[in-house]
């Protein structure tokens, strides 16, 4: 009997970027693993997408975050995700990206070693690698 691989993945995008989220949901969606991929403007929105999320149970397996965004930033929303518990880091990949960032803003790194960091704009081949 031939088996078929149901789309399991759930991916949170977040970033001010309309664009930027158009193209990455495009590829994403392409993606044989990826069963929904759902948007927040920034790290507020994202936090409290992943509060209800965490009360149905229905957390992401991977989030991809800008760092540079007004309101709520990358980074804070990474400290904010470790300070809540709202992500189990061993079910759930965390990537920050950013065409804009220096290295000494990711010292921070340090203390969430969970959270990679990759530039952007993400390629394929990222995507490939972070869904694998």
């Amino acid at each position: 009997m031939l088996m078929v691989m149901e789309p399991t993945k759930k991916v949170l995008l977040v970033d001010d970027d309309g664009v930027y989220l158009f193209l990455l949901k495009r590829l994403l969606k392409k993606h044989s693993s990826v069963g929904e991929v759902v948007s927040a403007g920034d790290g507020a929105e994202a936090l409290s997408m992943l509060s209800v999320d965490a009360d149905l149970g229905t957390l992401p397996q991977v989030i991809i975050s800008d760092i540079e965004m007004p309101g709520m930033d990358g980074i804070t929303f990474a400290k904010e995700l470790a300070r809540l518990g709202l992500v189990d880091y061993c079910h759930t990949q965390v990537i920050l990206n950013s065409g804009k960032v220096s290295y000494e803003k990711l010292d921070w790194s340090v203390e969430i070693p969970s959270i990679a960091y990759l530039p952007k704009p993400l390629t394929k081949a990222d995507l490939l690698n972070i869904l694998a």
